[in-house]
């Protein structure tokens, strides 16, 4: 009776133990990824005076919004933010949508050149985006629907460069920003779901896209919310792609770039360092926000995706 009390009384000690450890190394871990946004946000309420003052760390002495209130002036932060919303959002549906039906095509249905089609989309994925970038320059700088579809652009075309057309284009057609990915996550996720489920489909009379649309999709809606979380976010963040074909759009990631420098030049004062960091620092909270509050209302379905891609089958 002793040994079974000291028995429990161990295996109790040591579940408090790993438990401690276990709470420990999160929060570890945890404050490393979230440390350098703490030390961009404490420099983004601080005054011109605390940046200097050596007693003061993280906690200003006088909190102040002024960077915040002088960025969101010189960019027009709202105006912005509705079109970069406007425009994430639109490129993140049709990417889940062209990239959802490639995916089922390639996880359900055999057909000759299959193989070598699932090649091209892994590769997509190993190319750099700056071999690709000069050809995709030159069809959207000469666009037509005959050259579109030919190795040469034809130079008689019309420009579709700082249109929001170019990644719309390339999103509809599975070809966005890291489309290859996200038809190889749905591709497996199609290909483990249960091959009864359409014969049933099959058998009450639907056809093909019925089929997947009434019932492989609903059964893959977390997986759906990831990928488009995904893609939103890496959208949101790009300035490779839309520095390139779309420079003068008004969206985020292209107007906060150097948006300390630029305002410092506006007041004539370039040569202010600290001043641009503040600035650069609060651009980036701000930059940041509209992810953290779209996280927080799906971060339901992310966890569950992640479960469910493991046990599907």
């Amino acid at each position: 009776m002793v040994l079974y009390k000291r028995k429990i009384l161990l295996n109790k000690a040591t579940k408090l133990i790993w438990m401690i450890f276990r709470t420990v190394l999160i929060t570890g871990l945890s404050f490393i990824i979230i440390y350098p946004i703490i030390i961009k946000f404490s420099t983004s309420i601080k005054s011109y005076v605390d940046i200097y003052d050596p007693s003061v760390f993280l906690i200003p002495k006088k909190i102040t919004f002024f960077n915040y209130q002088r960025v969101i002036e010189f960019v027009d932060y709202f105006k912005t933010l509705i079109n970069s919303l406007s425009f994430t959002t639109l490129n993140g549906i049709l990417q889940t949508a062209s990239c959802a039906l490639v995916a089922y095509g390639l996880a359900r249905f055999k057909f000759k050149g299959r193989g070598i089609l699932f090649v091209a989309v892994i590769l997509t994925m190993i190319v750099p985006a700056q071999t690709i970038l000069m050809p995709l320059y030159l069809q959207f700088k000469y666009f037509s629907f005959v050259s579109f579809f030919t190795i040469v652009p034809r130079e008689n075309g019309i420009s579709l460069l700082n249109t929001y057309w170019p990644l719309v284009m390339m999103s509809l057609t599975s070809l966005g920003i890291k489309n290859g990915l996200f038809i190889f996550i749905l591709r497996q996720y199609f290909k483990n779901m249960p091959v009864v489920l359409e014969e049933a489909a099959y058998i009450d009379g639907c056809g093909t896209f019925k089929t997947f649309i009434r019932i492989m999709l609903p059964g893959a809606v977390p997986m759906i919310v990831t990928i488009f979380l995904f893609s939103f976010v890496w959208i949101w963040n790009d300035y490779f792609y839309t520095a390139f074909l779309t420079p003068s759009m008004n969206i985020m990631s292209i107007s906060i770039v150097s948006i300390g420098q630029r305002i410092n030049n506006f007041d004539r004062d370039p040569f202010n360092a600290i001043t641009t960091m503040m600035y650069n620092n609060s651009a980036m909270i701000l930059h940041m926000i509209p992810l953290i509050i779209l996280y927080t209302f799906t971060q339901r379905y992310f966890v569950e995706s992640i479960e469910k891609s493991g046990i599907v089958g």
